[in-house]
């Protein structure tokens, strides 16, 4: 007989900004979490920041809020998946991405550029942890 391996959804975090579509904000299988792609959206006021650069501070802010809230250790973050919608976002997230991961050793890393993203922002990242 096997174990069927045990989903937790979390549908609502309030370190993070609302979901604007029907998405879970994360999802944990056993130790991994599944966090879903966030933008850069400030939770307080739901805007999104001005440019690459502060959208990625806000991200990764995010993501700091939302492990703080959940009990989970951003040591423990094994993956993210980067999407920039051109060629100067990229710039703008990988000097705040150096600066982040100047302290802490960084995730594996997917990068794209693509044409568009959600809410016309300039950078999207999700992000695998192990608990």
């Amino acid at each position: 007989m096997h174990d069927a391996p045990v989903l937790r959804r979390i549908e609502r975090s309030a370190a993070l900004p609302a979901p604007r579509f029907r998405y879970a904000q994360a999802v944990q299988v056993g130790a991994d979490v599944y966090v879903s792609g966030l933008v850069g959206i400030d939770p307080a006021d739901g805007r999104l920041a001005d440019g690459a650069a502060e959208q990625t501070r806000q991200i990764l802010r995010n993501l700091e809020a939302l492990c703080a809230e959940q009990g989970w250790s951003m040591d423990r973050l094994v993956l993210a998946r980067v999407f920039c919608a051109s060629g100067d976002a990229a710039d703008g997230m990988n000097a705040v991405w150096s600066g982040f991961f100047s302290d802490r050793a960084p995730p594996a890393r997917t990068f794209a550029i693509v044409a568009s993203l959600p809410l016309q922002a300039a950078v999207e990242i999700e992000f695998q942890l192990s608990t």
